[in-house]
């Protein structure tokens, strides 16, 4: 159905619902409701809600370009402030042929005046684990800044009122940062800490860093999603200049699915145990601050790169290959998450995966094919030595047929084979090519299309 047949479908619910009818009867849970503007409440039933969904999907799939991006759960729910504003108000009691136009413009108009009345440009902070760039001083990475806590909590403030009033604390919120500071000093001090100094500790006593990402033209929660992978990003970039895949378990958002920093083992033989054994895991940064000042040294041609690609995210319609950029980081997230996995199967899957994306499909021969012009080097080239020699056409079918595709197609399914030489050279592979791409994209003038990587 369309819009307008939709809209009168869910007008004539709420009226049903809204002039004596009793369906709760028929209703799980807790009645949906929402009070609108003059102070009256609209009730949602079930096909009501169902009704809303329809009419959401519509109008969000219809809204122009240049309006706040906003995802359909959120664009919905302002719907439905909308729909229970106009129906309570009596926008809808002639919604009939002469009058759908009208309340469906009114409706629009109320719904999008309404989003761009928010705020339009979102600051976000993500706690996170860094190499520690940012020790002695802010590190920028195109649209991302890297901060120490120190720096960070120097940097913002709350409100005058909210400090004057919050917890009835005026005292302490306006002394909030000396507050954290001190107690982010002592982390194993009890004692109490007050006003808003309290709730701030809890949000970053975790992580030494917090990474920034400013996002505008979005919705909050919407902002939120671009910029976490925006900053998540930039973390992985950073990680796969430095080139140790131990760096992609170091740096990380706070949030992440990341394995313990230490694990423990018992072991019994004949029945008696043995002394517990324990091991840390490879999450503890071991490199020297001159050793990460060093590398980043080292990156500044490619450090560039990665910066124009992050810009691309945040800002697609400023970057001349939006969709590539995009596609580029989506292909460094499946890396990031190869290197940060436990499993070496899985971790091949996944390292091929980055490849699959870089070439947009193409199987081994697409994928081969990208490496050769990436690389320069000829397909029949033997580029790994030892008892099993490969040359980079079979390395590549290793990685792709062996590796990824008969692991995700259920072929291998012993978790005891070893997969740990292949997932090696699949690091090895990719972190070539991502980077050759990165630096290659900055002056490419080719159209932005799915397949460019393959000829860049």
């Amino acid at each position: 159905m369309g819009l307008k047949t939709e809209l009168a479908a869910l007008v004539g619910e709420l009226d049903h619902l809204h002039q004596g009818a009793a369906p709760w009867s028929e209703e799980i849970g807790i009645p949906d409701f929402v009070t609108a503007e003059n102070g009256m409440q609209r009730y949602f039933t079930r096909k009501a809600r169902e009704g809303l969904w329809r009419v959401s999907a519509i109008l969000h799939r219809n809204r122009a370009n240049n309006l706040v991006r906003v995802e359909l759960e959120s664009y919905k729910n302002f719907v439905r402030q909308a729909v229970a504003d106009m129906h309570a108000a009596g926008h809808f009691s002639r919604l009939d042929e002469s009058d759908e136009g009208n309340a469906l413009t009114k409706l629009k108009s109320i719904i999008e005046e309404r989003l761009a009345s928010m705020s339009n440009e979102y600051t976000h902070y993500f706690p996170a684990w860094t190499l520690g760039m940012e020790r002695s001083g802010p590190f920028h990475l195109g649209p991302v800044i890297f901060l120490n806590r120190g720096d960070w909590i120097d940097a913002v403030d709350f409100p005058q009122r909210g400090k004057d009033h919050y917890l009835d604390r005026p005292d302490a919120n306006h002394r909030w940062k000396d507050l954290l500071k001190d107690a982010l000093q002592k982390p194993r001090d009890r004692t109490p800490i007050e006003g808003i100094a309290n709730l701030v500790y809890g949000a970053v006593a975790e992580c030494p860093a917090l990474v920034k990402v400013a996002v505008r033209g979005y919705e909050l929660n919407f902002s939120q999603k671009l910029a976490r992978l925006v900053a998540k990003a930039a973390l992985d970039a950073i990680s796969l200049g430095f080139g140790a895949p131990e760096c992609f378990l170091q740096q990380a958002l706070q949030d992440e699915r990341l394995p313990p920093v230490g694990s423990n083992s018992l072991v019994e033989t004949q029945g008696f145990l043995w002394l517990p054994g324990g091991s840390l895991g490879k999450r503890i940064p071991i490199q020297p601050p001159q050793r990460v000042s060093q590398a980043v040294a080292d990156m500044k041609e490619i450090i560039p790169a990665f910066a124009a690609i992050l810009d691309g995210l945040v800002d697609p319609a400023n970057h001349p290959h939006p969709k590539l950029a995009n596609r580029w980081a989506t292909a460094l997230d499946w890396y990031g998450e190869g290197c940060r996995e436990s499993s070496d199967a899985i971790a091949l899957a996944k390292l091929g995966t980055c490849l699959d994306v870089l070439c947009c499909g193409g199987k081994n021969v697409g994928i081969r094919d990208m490496v050769v012009h990436l690389t320069g080097t000829d397909r029949n080239t033997q580029v790994v030595q030892g008892v099993r020699p490969r040359t980079l056409e079979q390395l590549i079918k290793d990685i792709y047929d062996h590796g990824r595709s008969q692991i995700l197609h259920g072929t291998h399914y012993d978790r005891l084979e070893s997969f740990a030489v292949e997932r090696q050279h699949a690091a090895y592979l990719a972190r070539i090519v991502l980077i050759e791409i990165a630096l290659r994209l900055q002056s490419f003038n080719g159209l932005d299309e799915a397949k460019a990587f393959r000829t860049i």
